[in-house]
């Protein structure tokens, strides 16, 4: 009896590779089905097989003219063939000491005549084969063995469809998997957040505050719970922590013209004028309609009002000279102060026009110069 075929040198690599593919014992194919039928028709043999080299079997993906689904891979021709890249041609069984007394030469199926491409991944592992038998001896054209090559390697190349269609699948499923996941945990983490917005609603701020510590803690990315538990410490009278809380927050979303208007709040209360200043002007130009009416009052009697004068309707009128609610809330001089004797223009550095003002109020032409010198007397100091 003939000696079984040796390994390759790179056998563990060459199987690892093999089964990368998950192929082995799967249903037939048409698409490999025609390979082996174009290879039987082209090289005009009874037998064409796609044969996979497992660790101790031969296993047919494909077959025309046999019946058995695998042999032994110690009978294989084509564990020869994967010893090398290029095609292996035995013309006569009988001849060759290596198959002459193989049980599949000496009796059924009969080869005699055996050629095999091999099949070789990307990365140079030869797997398995495209190959024709026949049982008698002859030969093959170079035309015929050009084919069998080209075949061989479209057998290789649906191979690779099917391991890269997998990977894709199973990285799509996982990533799904990971989504649903996550969701699932944001589902939870939000449960804290809105748990502390409800018992911050019912004015229960100490448990709220310890449910937006909760949700911090497992999603520190989800700044809304800075700002709203900047608002329970504020009503709690921990100003120092809801600033803290809404400069963390406004970091991230500085436009959010709500959050600076309570920072402004929350800095008047602690002291701060001039950061409360700072956040009304900002939030202004942002929004400057829905903050013209809020933002003015809020300043104590402690800001000095000959050297802050109120800025606040003079910057939105350096935005826009004709908004008609700044130009609204600017009184008339003449009806005014012309019949306050303690109010004295030069201590606002204006040159006072008589009925300049509501012709400002009327028309809304007056220059911005102008419109800052009559802002700077709006308020009853």
């Amino acid at each position: 009896m003939s000696l079984p075929p040796p390994l390759p040198d790179n056998e563990i690599g060459r199987l690892d590779a093999l089964h990368q593919y998950q192929i082995l014992d799967t249903p037939s194919e048409k698409v490999f089905d025609d390979f082996t039928f174009l290879a039987a028709q082209i090289c005009r043999t009874p037998i064409a097989l796609i044969s996979l080299i497992d660790g101790n079997r031969q296993w047919f993906k494909s077959k025309v003219g046999l019946t058995v689904p695998e042999t032994s891979r110690d009978l294989a021709f084509c564990a020869y063939t994967i010893l090398h890249s290029q095609p292996l041609l035995v013309r006569n069984a009988l001849e060759d000491p290596r198959f002459s007394t193989n049980p599949l030469v000496t009796s059924d199926p009969n080869i005699r005549f055996y050629a095999g491409a091999p099949l070789i991944t990307p990365e140079g592992f030869e797997i398995g084969t495209l190959c024709v038998i026949d049982t008698v001896p002859r030969e093959l054209s170079l035309e015929q063995v050009e084919s069998l090559n080209v075949l061989s390697s479209q057998v290789m190349a649906q191979f690779e469809l099917r391991r890269n269609v997998m990977i894709m699948s199973r990285s799509i499923l996982q990533r799904q998997q990971a989504a649903a996941k996550l969701r699932r945990q944001q589902e939870f983490v939000e449960i804290f957040y809105y748990r502390g917005v409800e018992k911050a609603r019912k004015g229960d701020y100490k448990a709220a505050i310890a449910d937006f510590n909760q949700f911090l803690q497992l999603n520190p990315k989800g700044f809304k719970a800075y700002y709203n538990r900047g608002l329970a410490r504020r009503h709690l009278g921990d100003l120092k922590g809801a600033i803290a809380d809404f400069d963390t927050y406004l970091r991230y979303n500085p436009k959010d013209v709500e959050a600076r208007y309570d920072r402004g709040l929350v800095r008047s209360e602690f002291g701060d004028y001039k950061g409360a200043m700072a956040d009304y002007s900002f939030a202004m130009r942002i929004k400057v309609h829905d903050a013209v009416f809020e933002s003015g009052p809020v300043f104590p009697d402690q800001v000095d009002k000959k050297q802050n004068p109120v800025f606040n309707y003079t910057e939105i009128l350096q935005i826009n000279p004709q908004n008609t609610e700044a130009n609204l809330t600017v009184i008339d001089v003449d009806s005014e102060y012309q019949s306050d004797p303690t109010v004295s223009y030069t201590d606002y550095n204006i040159e006072y026009q008589p009925g300049a003002v509501t012709s400002y109020t009327e028309s809304g032409k007056v220059s911005v110069k102008n419109a800052e010198t009559y802002i700077g007397i709006i308020f009853d100091f």
